[in-house]
């Protein structure tokens, strides 16, 4: 029985106040609470369930806002931990995106020209790799080359895509290798080729011109402009595991390679990890709405999104997918799956998992799979999303 009304009202607002707000998963801030969508969560655990995924981490917006983040499943299986929000995975190839950010961040700072040549006297690159002289086709490589995956090399249709070769190579010892023995059979800007050695060296550019290694500047002067703060350089082996990082889980053939990859060498074309929110942050930082600020002025945001003259789905670093409204990009490695999507209406998400489907089997259902669940979860006009942001 309480002895006054006033202790009765006191405690009835914290009870109150308690059950309206809680700390954000996302920053740890205070927010207005998240509420359970019922048909998102049974999809996302249906797709879990179909191909034998361990755990996901799930992050949505709507017009620059966080308004849904969740984790499903587990972290690790055998000590059963659950994905929270706060868990960092691979991103693989999303990395990309991040790469093609920084470097138009150094073009947006009048530090580097995208229709540089990177090869050779008055290159960005110069002589650092290789021996000169160089053939043409290689001299004529520029920066926006490398990064719409229109070099004219290193591709599987244009010599072959080297970049797990010699894996205890340096950059520099990988890229003479490359240089003087692999070819370059196409004229650059002339075929569509995707390729990890574009970024690769595209990496290197960042470092010299910034005069900072790869993760430092995509750290200090990409995430940190947008408040990120858990984005990293992934670890090769299982005791290189950052912390909050979830476990990788290999399927078939990929258990072989889910703690052997050249890791931390295959940076800039495959290699953070964050979480999904803070990938959403970047999403937002360069989506071109005017809800959140973006990163790059929209001349250079353009110029990121801008496809090759010969192949109107790829940009820098960012897949396009005008039928759907959708910018893009996908990741996959060895016990890794990981997507975002940005779509016209304003709707992003971002969805990583710990393991993926072995791509020797017939792994379509499960990569369309993929697809067409964050197409729902930005299309889909029946979610009522909260008027809340966990940013």
């Amino acid at each position: 029985m309480f002895k006054s009304l006033s202790i009765l009202y006191a405690t009835s607002l914290i009870i109150f106040l308690a059950g309206c707000k809680k700390s954000s998963p996302a920053t740890g801030t205070t927010s207005p609470t998240q509420a359970d969508i019922a048909a998102v969560d049974v999809k996302i655990n249906t797709f879990l369930n179909t191909f034998n995924i361990p755990g996901a981490s799930l992050a949505i917006s709507k017009n620059g806002k966080l308004v849904y983040i969740k984790g499903f499943g587990k972290a690790n299986t055998t000590s059963g931990e659950p994905v929270t929000p706060m868990h960092r995975f691979r991103i693989a190839s999303v990395s990309k995106t991040f790469t093609a950010t920084a470097v138009l961040k150094l073009v947006q700072d009048g530090k580097l020209n995208l229709d540089a040549k990177v090869f050779g006297t008055g290159g960005v690159l110069a002589n650092d790799y290789g021996t000169a002289p160089y053939n043409a086709n290689l001299l004529n490589i520029t920066v926006r080359h490398l990064l719409q995956n229109v070099s004219g090399s290193w591709g599987a249709a244009t010599g072959g895509d080297v970049i797990d070769q010699n894996p205890t190579y340096t950059y520099k010892q990988l890229l003479d290798w490359i240089i003087t023995t692999r070819p370059n059979p196409s004229v650059p800007g002339s075929v569509y080729d995707y390729s990890n050695v574009n970024f690769c060296i595209a990496g290197r550019i960042i470092e010299k011109v910034s005069g900072k290694s790869y993760i430092n500047y995509i750290k200090e002067d990409i995430m940190a402009a947008v408040g990120g703060t858990q984005t990293d350089m992934s670890g090769k082996t299982l005791a290189d595991k950052k912390t909050n990082e979830v476990s990788y889980y290999g399927q078939g053939n990929d258990a072989n390679y889910t703690y052997n990859i050249a890791f931390p060498r295959r940076d800039a074309d495959g290699g953070l990890i964050t979480t999904a929110s803070e990938l959403l942050k970047l999403v937002t930082a360069i989506d071109g709405f005017s809800t959140r600020p973006d990163i790059l002025n929209s001349t250079n945001l353009t110029a990121l999104t801008t496809p090759s003259g010969v192949y109107n789905g790829y940009a820098c670093g960012i897949g396009i997918w005008n039928a759907e409204n959708v910018w893009f990009n996908y990741g996959s490695l060895p016990g890794t799956r990981a997507a975002f999507m940005r779509h016209a209406n304003g709707m992003c998400v971002a969805l990583l998992l710990n393991s993926r489907v072995d791509p020797t089997t017939n792994e379509n259902p499960f990569v369309y799979g993929m697809q067409d669940l964050l197409l729902d979860l930005v299309k889909n006009s029946n979610y009522q999303w909260q008027a809340i942001d966990q940013f």
